[in-house]
């Protein structure tokens, strides 16, 4: 079987070297994509989040601006703003949110009020049984009013302000033909590609002492990547182009330089403790908000800082779950695996959590959303600079120019203790 060397060529092209079986070499060029795939291995639980982009499905784009469809889950719920007195003809209900995910000749389920003979009566608490159901027979979307007919009571207690009502079915006649809204329609979304550079460069004279202090132009590209790596991680998660995008231009230069959104310049889920929370009940509720309701996969990524690691340890949840020691390789990281009454979980510590100031922070995000889209893959390059004249120094160019494709926001969260 042949033995292949990566190796850089001096004209910039990335390769390999196949040793053949008769001594012999032949070079050729790889593809640049694996380039990325390779340097994911040095480090990976220094950037897991980067590690995994590295590994997992990635799209492409020719564009500087990256346009997708954001298939987000319609929501089902509803609040009540004032307080609705019955009327068995048509109730006029205003809602102080959830009327964009509602449709004329809809049903809405009110759990809070119980029928019983067709007499309605509010609950102190919990969920009736027989809960009031309510017909939508027209609804004003910029002003938030929903005109309800009562379909299984003739009278009731009046429908509090708060209340919770929920979208339960539609209803159509037989001569109806296609809804009054769309029942699912994908909304577009966006991101900038980001160009990344990073230059490792060596001095000839220093490269002639190398064998006397052991240090070369290998072990800088290898510390170089690390901190390259750092940084895409940080991109990742913090981006900048939720304002700037396209706009941002350097004063100092006058020219115009593109930031992708991360993470957290999508319209992701904010969950914060409540000072002086228990870490069980906090994670349980979290848990519960993050898989619910939002069309995202039973598996989720938990990325946390130092802090977090910390509370996690006075978690009885989370150290039970740890004793049986289950961990999972997979897209280059070893996860540790922890089931939760909603989903699974893979966890890991993100040391850039911590050295950007989110030590107390943990990111949830839903791998089945999140991809990269490569606008250049990443590539190695060898600049011969003593021959042009510029500096005498061995030097070699990393770069990539890459963007997130972030889907299902509302799958995706930021967990935040006090």
């Amino acid at each position: 079987m042949a033995d292949i060397i990566t190796s850089t060529a001096p004209n910039g092209t990335v390769g390999t070297h196949v040793v053949n079986s008769d001594k012999t070499t032949t070079t050729q060029e790889i593809n640049r994509a694996s380039v990325s795939e390779r340097l994911a291995r040095i480090g990976w639980s220094n950037a897991p989040l980067d590690t995994m982009l590295r590994n997992i499905g990635k799209g492409s784009t020719k564009s500087d601006k990256f346009e997708f469809f954001s298939v987000a889950a319609r929501g089902v719920e509803c609040t009540v703003k004032n307080e609705v007195t019955f009327n068995a003809a048509s109730m006029s209900i205003t809602l102080s949110d959830g009327a964009s995910c509602l449709s004329k000749s809809g049903v809405l389920l009110v759990p809070s009020i119980h029928v019983s003979a067709g007499k309605g009566t509010a609950k102190a608490s919990g969920a009736a049984s027989k809960p009031l159901m309510l017909h939508i027979s027209d609804i004003n979307y910029s002003s938030g009013v929903v005109t309800c007919i009562p379909i299984n009571a003739s009278s009731s207690s009046a429908i509090l302000a708060g209340a919770k009502m929920y979208r339960a079915g539609i209803a159509c006649d037989q001569d109806t033909a296609i809804t009054d809204d769309p029942q699912a329609m994908p909304t577009k979304d966006y991101n900038f590609c980001q160009r990344m550079l990073c230059t490792i460069s060596e001095n000839a004279y220093q490269a002639m002492q190398e064998k006397d202090v052991e240090y070369g132009l290998n072990d800088f590209k290898e510390q170089a990547i690390f901190d390259f790596r750092l940084q895409s991680e940080a991109a990742a998660i913090f981006g900048g182009g939720a304002i700037a995008g396209e706009n941002f231009v350097d004063p100092a230069t006058m020219k115009r330089k593109l930031h992708m959104r991360g993470v957290l310049d999508f319209d992701i889920q904010t969950i914060e403790a409540a000072s002086g929370q228990n870490i069980d009940e906090f994670l349980n509720e979290a848990m519960q908000k993050l898989f619910s309701v939002n069309n995202g996969s039973e598996e989720r990524i938990l990325l946390y800082g130092a802090g977090f690691a910390t509370k996690l340890a006075n978690s009885k949840w989370w150290t039970k779950q740890l004793e049986a020691n289950k961990t999972e390789m997979k897209w280059g990281v070893t996860w540790k695996m922890v089931e939760s009454n909603f989903g699974r979980l893979r966890g890991i510590m993100d040391p850039a959590l911590s050295l950007m100031g989110y030590e107390n922070c943990a990111l949830v995000v839903d791998p089945r959303h999140l991809r990269v889209i490569e606008q250049v893959p990443m590539q190695e390059r060898k600049l011969d600079l003593q021959k042009a004249g510029i500096r005498n120094s061995h030097d070699v160019v990393l770069e990539e120019s890459i963007t997130l494709e972030l889907t299902n926001p509302k799958a995706h969260g930021l967990l935040v203790l006090a």
